[in-house]
């Protein structure tokens, strides 16, 4: 526990050391991008699992998806329809943030300036790393999420 602890530690400062480094207002706009990479594809996932779901339960219908006094035995694999997603599309979004970015020439100057002398942090080693961390999460959600979206016979 207590080297859990420390490692966690070191990332965290290691964290704020990479944040202090970016000055650059470019670095804004990876903040929407972000966004709207990660709930796009978190959506897009979602979509597929519920596409799967309608083809076994045909009579279900989205706008009954989490009903007011729906119960604890539906609810739970209906969270995870929905959340088992995330990790996978929390990377994904980032990666989609990254080459939106690295399109706008100024933006990508800028980031490359404030990656220098810090391991890990350029354009491709970031998001070869994103993706990396992607090819373990999101076949493990989306197993998930297809796996709850089968034991979800009644939405209520």
């Amino acid at each position: 526990m207590r080297r859990l602890v420390q490692r966690v530690s070191e990332r965290y400062t290691a964290a704020q050391q990479r944040a202090r480094r970016r000055r650059s207002p470019w670095n804004l706009i990876l903040i929407p991008l972000a966004l709207v990479g990660w709930l796009g594809t978190w959506y897009g996932l979602f979509r597929i699992v519920w596409v799967f779901h309608v083809t076994l339960y045909p009579q279900h219908r989205i706008q009954e998806f989490w009903q007011e006094g729906i119960s604890l035995s539906s609810f739970l694999p209906s969270f995870l329809m929905v959340f088992a997603l995330m990790p996978g599309a929390v990377c994904l979004g980032l990666v989609l943030a990254n080459c939106a970015a690295w399109l706008v020439i100024p933006a990508r100057r800028a980031f490359d300036r404030e990656a220098v002398g810090h391991p890990g942090t350029r354009f491709g080693e970031a998001t070869s790393a994103l993706l990396k961390f992607a090819a373990l999460t999101l076949p493990a959600g989306l197993a998930v999420a297809l796996l709850s979206a089968w034991a979800l016979p009644s939405l209520r």
